[in-house]
């Protein structure tokens, strides 16, 4: 018995330094993971400072792909349709991540179908598709309702409006379907949506943020002057809704991008520029 217990306790003791060595190695290899995430972070804010571009936007270790119904849907998007190949396989595996992780709500009877949710996640995604961190913090919840609708945070009749409290978009589904249906600077997702994008560019710390809201900054400052302002005002290139404050500036002025980019570039270059820089958008070029 003696013998018994005596082997029991040499083995205990000839087992006690693997442990420690065991979790000091892991120990080490976490330290070096957070070093090299803080330094590459580091690295690449330096770099987007200097190029206004993240190092990649796209990488995926599998691509997903949408439900061969919904497939159809895709091409009646004049943006998708004019990407390459495998830009498009990208744009569809973020359309698929973008529906799965986006909650629908239809109100006042108004019945969530794949058409609405489709058309919804196409704005969405080509809107974001030059930002690597795409799927926004502050947007988890679509409400749609049949018109417009008595808004209670605002205390008004809406036609749409970003709820970052709520981490919600909501639309009017009559308003946002005409606002894809005409090229005139009014389109209600893309305006929602890029007070979104804009939000979270000033809560969030990921490179598009930071891209989005230091290019913004210098869009600012070129504004500053007198001269371009009235410029712009003239032109007319932007509803008065524009100037209602910094905010629905930038909303207003990515509609008149995403819906109208050759007039913008041909009038307004510079300013032009300032907006691919935000959305790393270099798809109209």
């Amino acid at each position: 018995m003696n013998s018994f217990f005596c082997y029991i306790q040499s083995f205990k003791e000839g087992s006690e330094p693997a442990i420690p060595k065991f979790l000091g190695v892991l120990l080490l290899i976490g330290v070096l993971a957070i070093c090299i995430y803080y330094v590459s972070k580091y690295v690449e804010s330096v770099y987007a400072k200097k190029y206004k571009k993240p190092f990649f936007v796209h990488f995926y270790p599998s691509l997903k792909k949408l439900p061969d119904h919904l497939q159809h849907a895709m091409t009646t998007n004049t943006f998708y349709d004019q990407l390459h190949t495998t830009h498009k396989k990208y744009f569809e595996h973020r359309m698929v991540r973008f529906l799965e992780g986006i909650k629908f709500v239809g109100r006042e009877g108004l019945v969530i179908d794949d058409d609405k949710r489709i058309q919804i996640a196409l704005l969405y995604i080509q809107l974001t598709f030059g930002m690597r961190n795409y799927l926004l913090e502050y947007v988890n919840t679509i409400i749609l309702y049949p018109s417009s609708y008595y808004s209670i945070l605002n205390k008004t009749e809406n036609e749409g409006e970003f709820n970052p409290r709520s981490k919600a978009l909501v639309f009017s589904w009559e308003h946002f379907i005409k606002g894809n249906m005409a090229e005139d600077g009014i389109n209600l997702g893309i305006h929602e949506i890029t007070h979104a994008i804009h939000y979270s560019s000033l809560k969030g710390n990921d490179i598009s943020s930071e891209i989005f809201y230091d290019s913004f900054l210098e869009l600012e400052k070129h504004l500053s002057s007198v001269t371009i302002r009235n410029k712009i005002i003239d032109s007319k290139i932007l509803r008065e809704y524009a100037f209602t404050d910094k905010f629905e500036f930038i909303a207003v002025l990515v509609e008149v991008f995403m819906e109208s980019p050759k007039k913008l570039k041909s009038q307004f270059p510079s300013i032009y520029s300032y907006v691919t820089q935000m959305l790393n958008f270099k798809y109209f070029d």
